[in-house]
């Protein structure tokens, strides 16, 4: 089902001068002061030290459905990087571990399965998959119980209502519209552009930002169909498509939807533009060999060799390239990790050995935070190979 309205490989890092495009400097309307969302809470003093022989660091990640192929993905990556923090111990010879849940479902067992990782499991942060949804839950749980959160999700929403316990590692959703909306409208100077978007929470949101990037260059509306999902007719939806006629395709939706639409839509423009949530399996295999493909990434400077090294050892242990979220949560760990071996087990000084991080080249490029928590690190644009 679907509707129209008139008015998204491989692991990817980019080096200094591999990028074709750098986003815009935007200036904002308003900033946020860091010092107004430090946290001036209780809970530092050791008595609230989690006791005993493991720090488990907690990932909410899709396990079953559609989405279990990047569920799976997250869950390998990140023990990868409890193993290589494994081989140095934490202070007090405390093991690091993984311990996950599912986010599949409801929103209500979403929330249930949050609490019971904080709770329950007693971990000493969180981290949460691409899915918008689950990073506003985490925040409400990580606020309301003082736990720090790591998200892989773009929704740049989670980061502005001054809540101090969440830190996003990847680009917003605004990035990754502007990057698009310079290429598309400035560099090649397309017109006729159409926006494919689902009709959830993410959809929403990246359409939106979308919609305000073109608007900020002065060009066209672009056209836009809305999906719901499951697709009921396929070929209906890429007849629709054909029928636009479009230059350049922005997909912003999940990797299953993007792989769905990808055979039937390459060739009929000059680009497609891929949200950062879209690049999982089945999607990245189904690229290959494709061209005209195009998604943000974090500039790395220098080679980028721990990308590659990265990507190197993952396929050896899973036999698939990485997604950009692999890496992006295996530096998640240990950069949860490195707050541990300053912070020792205790939630509150682990949130501020976080937020005085200063600037940390990993595998999915560089993570350097800003007062809110968003990674600050430039975005490029870079080609799907």
């Amino acid at each position: 089902m679907f509707r129209r309205f008139i008015p998204l490989v491989v692991f990817l890092c980019v080096s200094a001068g591999q990028a074709q495009q750098d986003t815009a400097t935007v200036q904002p309307y308003a900033s946020i002061n860091r010092q107004t969302i430090n946290y001036a809470g209780p809970d530092r003093e050791s008595a609230r030290d989690l006791a005993g022989p493991e720090i488990k660091i907690g990932l909410i990640a899709p396990l079953q459905g559609v989405r279990k192929a990047e569920g799976d993905a997250l869950v390998a990556a990140a023990q990868m990087g409890v193993e290589d923090e494994s081989a140095a111990p934490l202070a007090g010879g405390q093991r690091l571990v993984l311990v996950t849940r599912d986010e599949t479902g409801l929103w209500g067992r979403a929330a249930s399965e949050i609490v019971k990782l904080v709770v329950d499991d007693r971990a000493v942060a969180l981290i949460t998959s691409s899915d918008g949804r689950a990073a506003h839950l985490s925040e409400q749980v990580g606020n309301r119980l003082g736990v720090p959160v790591m998200t892989l999700a773009t929704d740049a929403t989670t980061t502005q209502i001054n809540i101090p316990w969440l830190f996003r590692i990847v680009p917003n959703d605004a990035a990754q519209a502007r990057a698009f909306a310079e290429s598309i409208y400035r560099e090649h100077a397309y017109r006729k552009v159409l926006l494919i978007s689902e009709s959830d929470h993410d959809g929403r949101v990246g359409a939106e930002e979308f919609g305000k990037a073109a608007r900020r260059l002065q060009a066209p509306t672009p056209a836009r169909i809305e999906i719901t999902l499951p697709l009921d007719d396929v070929n209906l939806l890429l007849k629709e498509i054909r029928a636009q006629e479009p230059e350049a395709i922005v997909l912003w939706t999940c990797a299953a939807t993007a792989a769905q639409l990808l055979e039937g839509i390459s060739g009929t423009c000059a680009g497609i533009y891929f949200c950062r949530k879209a690049l999982e399996e089945p999607l990245i295999s189904a690229v290959r060999g494709k061209q005209n493909l195009w998604i943000t990434a974090s500039r790395i400077a220098g080679s980028g060799s721990e990308n590659v090294t990265f990507a190197e050892r993952y396929r050896a242990r899973t036999g698939a390239a990485p997604g950009p979220a692999a890496a992006e949560v295996y530096d998640a760990v240990r950069l949860i990790a490195a707050g541990l071996r300053e912070s020792g087990p205790n939630r509150a000084r682990l949130r501020d050995a976080l937020a005085a991080r200063g600037e940390y080249r990993g595998a999915s490029g560089i993570i350097a935070f800003d007062g809110a928590g968003n990674n600050q690190a430039e975005v490029a644009l870079v080609p799907l190979r």
